[in-house]
Order: C-alpha cells, then sequence, then structure tokens
C-alpha cells in the first residue's frame, strides 16, 4: 500500500467515526461529502476503460468501444425493466467481485476459485454498509423488494460472509496477513455502523476507486501520452465529465418529481449502469496484467 493510498484511507476512517458521533440530522453534509468524493475520484476511476483495453486505441477503435459499452448499458438497462429484482440481484454480486477484486490488486492471486474469493471479501464490506443503516437500506430498496424478513438475519450474513472469504483466502491463498486481519476487523465494524451514505462513499472511493485509480496510472505511465500525472489527468476529464453531466441532468429532472429515497434509487440505478461494462473491461485488464 502506497503513501497516498494510506493517508485516504487513514482519512475515510477518521471521516465515518466522525459521522457516527455527529448528530442524525446531517443530511446536507453527508450528500456534500457523498458528491465530492464521486466526483473527485469515484466517476473518474472508470473514465479511462478505452485505454486500459487499449492504450493506443485510434478513433475508429474508440468508436467500436463506444458502441460496445454503450449497449451493454442499454442492455442493463432492459433488464432493469424487466426484471429488476435479478438486475438488483446481479448488481449486488458484481459490485461483490468488483469491490473484493480491489483488496488484490498488488498481490498474485489464485488462479483457481479466485471469484469466490473476490466475491465474499468485497461482499462482506458492502454487506456491512448495507445491513448496518439498515433502514435507510431498507427504505431506499422498498420499491424494489420488501427486506424486513432479513431484519434478524443480518449478523449471520455478515459471519458467513467473514468466515467464507478467511477460508477460501486460507485455502488457495493468498497468504493471510496481518494486514488482512486488521482491514476485517476495523474497516467491517466502521462501516457497518456507518451512516449508509458515508459508508460506502468511503469504501468505495477510498477503497476501490483510489487504488484502481493508481494501478490505471501505474501502467498506463509506460506510454508517452500519459507519461505524467497531469496528462494522465487530462485523459480523465473527457468521459468524467459527459458521466457529471449525465447524471446530473437526469438527477435535475427526479427531483422534480421524486421524493429524496426514489432519487437516491434512481442514482442506485445509474451508477449500476455505468459501471456494468466498467466492471467487465476492468476485470480483463487487471487478469491481462497482474493477476494471472
Amino acid at each position: 500500500m502506497n503513501r497516498i493510498e494510506l493517508i485516504f484511507k487513514v482519512l475515510g476512517l477518521i471521516v465515518c467515526v466522525g459521522f457516527m458521533l455527529l448528530p442524525a440530522d446531517n443530511s446536507t453534509l453527508q450528500f456534500t461529502l457523498f458528491g465530492t468524493i464521486l466526483l473527485g475520484i469515484g466517476i473518474p476511476h472508470g473514465a479511462i476503460d478505452h485505454l486500459i483495453s487499449n492504450p493506443s486505441i485510434d478513433k475508429p477503435g474508440l468508436l467500436r468501444f463506444l458502441l460496445i459499452y454503450i449497449s451493454l448499458i442499454a442492455g442493463y438497462l432492459v433488464l432493469w425493466y424487466i426484471f429488476p429484482l435479478f438486475s438488483l440481484f446481479a448488481f449486488l454480486l458484481m459490485s461483490s467481485y468488483h469491490f473484493g477484486q480491489s483488496h488484490f490488486l498488488n498481490i498474485q492471486s489464485p488462479k483457481s476459485n479466485h471469484w469466490f474469493l473476490y466475491i465474499s471479501r468485497g461482499g462482506f464490506f458492502l454487506f456491512a454498509i448495507l445491513l448496518g443503516d439498515w433502514e435507510a437500506t431498507k427504505l431506499i430498496l422498498s420499491a424494489l423488494v420488501d427486506l424486513n424478513y432479513l431484519n434478524q438475519s443480518r449478523a449471520a450474513i455478515l459471519v458467513v460472509l467473514l468466515v467464507s472469504t478467511l477460508f477460501s483466502q486460507e485455502i488457495s491463498g493468498p497468504k493471510i496477513t496481518k494486514n488482512t486481519i486488521l482491514e476485517l476487523v476495523i474497516l467491517g465494524p466502521i462501516l457497518y455502523m456507518s451512516p449508509l451514505l458515508i459508508g460506502f462513499i468511503v469504501y468505495f472511493g477510498f477503497w476501490h476507486a483510489l487504488p484502481s485509480m493508481l494501478e490505471e496510472y501505474r501502467y498506463l505511465r509506460k506510454f508517452e501520452s500519459y507519461s505524467s500525472i497531469k496528462k494522465f489527468s487530462l485523459h480523465l476529464m473527457p468521459f468524467s465529465l459527459i458521466s457529471f453531466a449525465g447524471i446530473g441532468l437526469i438527477l435535475f429532472l427526479g427531483m422534480k418529481f421524486l421524493d429524496s429515497n426514489e432519487l437516491i434509487l434512481v442514482f442506485f440505478v445509474l451508477i449500476s449502469l455505468i459501471s456494468f461494462p466498467h466492471i467487465l473491461y476492468m476485470d480483463h485488464f487487471l487478469k491481462s496484467k497482474n493477476q494471472n
């Protein structure tokens, strides 16, 4: 773990603890922090999927990439419309895999059963967030599913995920280290006790997006076009701005017709749509570069 990553992770833990101590009525502050991290790190880390796919991409290649990328988004949007519960489950599963993969960016991961290690590791932290601020999670997802039947099962779900991820790592590697244990026993409970939006954005921003962006930079800086932080940052801008504008416009229009929880659900679906192709391209990138 490099110094930048460590600093932001420590900062993230401090932020979570700070919000635990603040009065409950701080939604404006939560949304402000959420938006800042999402716009500053979250969306930009997925804005160069075309470059990690092909650093020397030309205009015809970029057009082919965009056609595939948009087709994947459109197909998933259709699934959300026809099969919302299946789409929700698929997104949680994909996100668990994607987040779990981020915990092993610079570690030689197992060639067999890596998918289970990633899903169980990412799933543990993701469900610590969702099951912790349980009333907020139920309220946001109430339009899709009634989660009351899980009220008494939250602790059991987390224990199963925790045991599963440790067992998977023990039998297939990589070696369980002190950092592994500290992350599970410190980060997990802190995310569980944090407000939903804060727990999610801290984990998403500092345990997933930032490490992923640093990994992207380490790869791309070998090419002259991306050899400095300034050059790399400039390449983040075009698709980041397009995503900002598109999501912002949809949410602005939604504010006229939806309440706050419905608006958060719409935002959740929008994030799932742009995440789907990103997860596929990032998985291919990581496997081809340092996880095979």
